[in-house]
C-alpha cells in the first residue's frame, strides 16, 4: 500500500471554457477511466469524510481510499486484480478499513466515467476531465501538485490564459455523482 498526501485544486468550467484552455495544450491524449465508488450501506466512510474507489484505466485496477488531512487528502493506494467487492477482503485493504472502524459490508455506491488528459508541468499535473455520471456531463480542470510550490498562484497563471480564475466551486467527483442519485 502506498500512502501520499494529495494537494489539488479543481475548477468546474463550461464546455466552452474547457475547450478554450484545453486547446492551449495540443499534444495531449484523452484516456478513459471508470471510477467505481464504494462505502457501507449506511455510508460510514462518507460520515468520516472519506472516499473509496476502484479506478479502471487501461485494463488496470487501482484501489484508492482518501482520508482527510489538514493539508489535503491522504491517499492510500494499491493495485488490485479486479473491480469487485472481493478486493475488500485483501489483508492490506481490510487492515486499513479496520483502522477506520469500518467492519460492515462494503457495497458499490455509484460509477463515474472520466475521459482525462494529463499535462505534466514538472511541478504539477494539469488534468482536463470530461466526467459522465447519472446522465450528466461536466467539465473539470484539476491542478495536482507533485512538488512543493504556490499551487494556487501557478494554477491561476495557467487559467488566466483562457480568462479563468481559480475559485473553490467544485465538490469532489463522488459528491457530484452521489448528489444525482
Amino acid at each position: 500500500m502506498i500512502n501520499h498526501l494529495e494537494t489539488e485544486y479543481k475548477l468546474l468550467v463550461t464546455k466552452e471554457q474547457f475547450e478554450c484552455l484545453s486547446a492551449l495544450y495540443p499534444n495531449k491524449t484523452f484516456i478513459p477511466q471508470c471510477n467505481t465508488y464504494y462505502d457501507t450501506k449506511d455510508m460510514q466512510l462518507r460520515q468520516l469524510k472519506c472516499a473509496m474507489r476502484i479506478r479502471e484505466k487501461e485494463n488496470k485496477f487501482l484501489f484508492t481510499l482518501k482520508t482527510p488531512d489538514p493539508d489535503g487528502h491522504l491517499e492510500h493506494e494499491c493495485f488490485v486484480n479486479e473491480n469487485s467487492i472481493k478486493v475488500f477482503d485483501e489483508p492490506s485493504i481490510k487492515k486499513l478499513l479496520n483502522e477506520l472502524g469500518i467492519h460492515d459490508e462494503i457495497v458499490m455506491i455509484t460509477n463515474l466515467k472520466t475521459t482525462r488528459a494529463v499535462i505534466d508541468t514538472g511541478i504539477a499535473e494539469l488534468c482536463f476531465d470530461i466526467n459522465e455520471y447519472n446522465g450528466i456531463t461536466d467539465y473539470e480542470i484539476e491542478y495536482e501538485l507533485t512538488a512543493d510550490h504556490n499551487g494556487i498562484e501557478t494554477f491561476n497563471k495557467i487559467l488566466a490564459a483562457a480568462g479563468l480564475h481559480y475559485e473553490e466551486n467544485c465538490p469532489s467527483k463522488i459528491a457530484r455523482a452521489m448528489s444525482q442519485l
